[in-house]
């Protein structure tokens, strides 16, 4: 058996999978959404300021969230995966960010318009309920 050639099987073999792997991971980093397409996502929604200010979340802050939320501080959500989405109104359907606005701490799942300006992501309403 002829050890040059092995190795040198090996070592291709070996660079196959790697550029295959960098690849597969290549694809997955691109393939989040992009502005202006529609998206779905579950997640918990957030009271941002207090998010923002302390990581304030769940069911031991939802008292407080409640309150801010009804003061008019920005709505969020949180996915499981961790990323965080800014909620907001579309002006033409007012109907699901009125509602999502009484549902801090509630675990939903939205669906609406993907955009992200400055690498603030964020989705217009155009749907919610409660998620199953």
């Amino acid at each position: 058996m002829n050890t040059a050639k092995t190795s040198a099987s090996l070592l291709t073999k070996f660079c196959m999978a790697l550029f295959a792997m960098i690849c597969i991971s290549t694809g997955t980093l691109f393939a989040q959404a992009k502005s202006g397409q529609e998206l779905t996502v579950k997640g918990e929604v957030l009271d941002l300021s207090c998010y923002m200010k302390s990581g304030a979340k769940g069911p031991e802050h939802k008292g407080c969230a409640t309150g801010c939320l009804k003061n008019g501080n920005p709505v969020g959500l949180l996915t499981a995966d961790g990323k965080v989405y800014l909620l907001v109104e579309d002006h033409k359907n007012a109907d699901p960010y009125t509602q999502i606005k009484t549902l801090p701490a509630e675990q939903v799942t939205v669906t609406g318009t993907f955009q992200e300006r400055n690498g603030l992501p964020g989705i217009v309403l155009a749907k919610m309920e409660m998620a199953k």
